[in-house]
């Protein structure tokens, strides 16, 4: 049985590389008129993206890193606000969104790319399977919050719409959505327990930085449920104080290097409520932890730790 199986997939990858070497021969040909400006994508269509970084400079171990680079996908956050236009609805992205590409397995990147040819339609889809809803811009060019899709088919068909619409190859896009019917309802049924909210729409990611500054301007500095972003700078201030215990100490840095910068609602009668301020040590992004937490904490922005606390 293991040598039909073997023997399977061999001729399997056997034929997909002849058939890429034929395609290879064939390019050489058609190099001018592929990159015709008649045939390139207007870059205005296509969203302005960050890569997150990956973590494997901060594993313990050497099988950790080989594990992280085998099976962690490289995560983009969106920079600002993506607007999509079809079938007369305007879907809009928020800036800040955090997504992995189209839900591709590693073994297939070499012929289809997670942010290749299905990166718009995966965006989309993969917004549509967190929240279950999405922006849609109204005639005055406000996101409104809309739910008409409530089900995974839904959202399903609509990456094989979009796919259509973006890339026209209706074999891929129909393979992608095969891929869905089989395996798609493990990540739908995960975004379902978790039951997110839906985050406010954020047109550039500096919206929220610009927000949180305008709050600390006019809050008392005692309120820490009202603060977002804070610095290094603010802790020598003595604006922030340490805690009682070795992992709450300002200068604390647990094994996934992430900093403590103090808390400066230690008086709150309820523990459960005190928050302390950490810094990831690979992205510099400050945030806000349950003091239960700070020793296992992993940044939310490049590490896939949980959202900052209060933020």
């Amino acid at each position: 049985m293991l040598d039909l199986v073997i023997g399977f997939f061999g001729t399997i990858v056997t034929g997909l590389f002849v058939i890429y070497l034929i395609l290879f021969v064939m390019l050489q040909g058609k190099k001018n008129e592929l990159s015709a400006p008649n045939s390139l994508i207007d870059m205005d269509r296509m969203p302005v993206l960050r890569p997150i970084p990956i973590s494997t400079a901060n594993q313990k171990s050497f099988l950790n890193k080989i594990l992280v680079f085998v099976f962690h996908v490289r995560r983009w956050r969106v920079e600002k606000a993506f607007i999509y236009e079809y079938k007369g609805n305007q879907y809009a992205i928020h800036a800040g969104f955090e997504f992995d590409g189209a839900s591709i397995p590693k073994p297939l990147w070499a012929l289809l790319s997670p942010v290749g040819l299905l990166l718009i339609p995966g965006l989309i889809h993969d917004y549509g399977y967190r929240y279950n809803g999405i922006y849609i811009l109204d005639e005055q060019g406000k996101p409104v919050w809309d739910e008409t899709i409530s089900t995974q088919s839904g959202w399903d068909e609509l990456l094989n719409g979009i796919g259509q619409h973006v890339n026209k190859i209706k074999i891929l896009n129909e393979l992608a959505k095969f891929g869905l019917d089989l395996g798609g309802g493990t990540a739908w049924n995960k975004w379902r327990d978790k039951n997110e909210d839906r985050v406010p729409f954020m047109w550039t990611v500096d919206d929220k930085k610009q927000a949180s500054n305008e709050i600390q301007d006019n809050v008392p500095e005692a309120s820490i449920d009202e603060i977002d972003k804070t610095s290094e700078s603010d802790v020598k201030e003595k604006i922030f104080a340490s805690g009682t215990t070795k992992t709450t100490q300002i200068g604390y840095i647990n094994a996934n290097n992430q900093q403590v910068l103090g808390s400066i609602n230690l008086d709150e009668i309820d523990k459960k409520k005190v928050i302390f301020k950490l810094c990831c040590g690979h992205c510099n992004e400050v945030y806000g932890a349950k003091t239960s937490e700070i020793h296992r904490r992993k940044c939310p922005t490049c590490q896939e730790g949980k959202p900052s606390v209060n933020g």
